[in-house]
Order: structure tokens, then sequence, then C-alpha cells
């Protein structure tokens, strides 16, 4: 008898999970970034409804390029891992299960090219496998639940197109929750779209409830 697909939903962490704003980019810089931290609306509902899948897992993946600008002292490496360990035990303390986190430190040469108003730790500043839409992360994800692309049902969630294209590339469903202050995501989503691969949610329950009637 075939073993049954396990679930891997892989989901990005600002804008996604927690309110990011303009004024609280790079999460961590501040010595008071815990005041900072806000789940979303629906965020908690929407990933209760994931968690009473069987045989899944969810695994929150981060860009985290602020660890590699030089402007920002206080958000080292380490302090980007509180972080995030802070905001899973947050949605802990709301009866939330994450399987854990993976978060990628690097700026690409892409990213620098586009915020030429940082300066930049050269160390940190490579085309890695790691930053989305490369799947590093993923994979990462993959490897901590034993699993292969091949024995899974793989869900990557996001409010940017990148989070899309991340899931595509590794064979997977991306879904899109348009963020306020990331506007015209579904745009580029809509440009590159695959049916059936591609499903645009209002909120972490139009997300979750599309997995779930997807009998994953």
């Amino acid at each position: 008898m075939a073993e049954a697909m396990k679930t891997l939903i892989c989901i990005d962490r600002d804008g996604t999970i927690i309110h990011d704003t303009r004024d609280h980019l790079f999460l961590g810089k501040d010595d008071d970034w815990r005041s900072q931290v806000r789940i979303l609306p629906h965020v908690v509902e929407g990933l209760k409804r994931l968690n009473a899948l069987s045989s899944s897992a969810i695994h929150m993946i981060t860009n985290q390029p602020g660890v590699a600008i030089l402007d920002y002292p206080l958000l080292t490496e380490d302090r980007a891992h509180e972080v995030c360990s802070h905001v899973i035990e947050t949605l802990r303390k709301c009866g939330v299960k994450i399987s854990g986190y993976f978060l990628c430190p690097h700026a690409n040469p892409v990213y620098v090219e586009r915020h030429p108003e940082f300066t930049y730790d050269q160390n940190l500043v490579h085309d890695c496998h790691c930053m989305k839409p490369s799947l590093g992360m993923v994979f990462n994800a993959l490897k901590a639940n034993k699993l292969t692309l091949e024995n899974v049902n793989l869900y990557v969630i996001g409010d940017r197109a990148t989070d899309v294209q991340t899931a595509l590339s590794a064979g997977g469903i991306g879904i899109l929750i348009p963020f306020a202050n990331e506007p015209g995501e579904d745009e580029k989503v809509v440009a590159f779209a695959k049916p059936g691969r591609v499903f645009i949610a209002g909120n972490m329950e139009e997300a979750a409830d599309f997995i779930v009637g997807r009998g994953s």
C-alpha cells in the first residue's frame, strides 16, 4: 500500500503572519522590537485549521536581508533568530503549533541594487540558495520532516509574488495573501500564474480553507 502524502506548509513571516509597516521594516533593528510584534487578523484562526490537518507540518520561512545591512548594527543574525523564535512562541501561546522556522540573512546583488541607500556587509551579499524565490529554505523544511518533493503536498503562503514563485519552482501551490503595504503583488502573480497552482486569498483563514478543501 502506497504511503499517504504528507502536507508541508511554508509561510512567510512579515506581512503574512505579523504586521509589517514602512516605519517598522527590519524587525529587530531596535531594542524595543518585541513591542512591535503584532499577529495579523485571521492568522491564529487560519493556522489552527491547518494544525488540524493530518500528516502536516508548518514552517515559517523568511528573508531577512536587514541582517546584511550595516546601518542596523543591532540586527545581527542572532537577533533575527531571536525575533523568529519570539513570533513562534507568541503563536504557541495562542494555541498554534509551528514546527520550526528558517531564515535567510543575505542580501543578493539584485536587492543591493534596488536599495542603494544602505551600506552592506559584503560577507552577506551574494547569490545565495536560500533567499526566496530560491528554494533553500523549502529544502531545509523538507529535510527537517524527512520529506522530498516527490512525497509531499507543498504550499507556500506569503504576501509577495516571490513567495508564489518559490512554490511554483518547487512544484507546489502558491497562495498569495495581499498586504496593504506591498501593493501590486497580486498583479505580478496574475502575470505568471499557472492554472490550479496559484490562489489569491483575502486572509489566512481563506488560505487555510483552500488547503483543507483540497483534501490535503
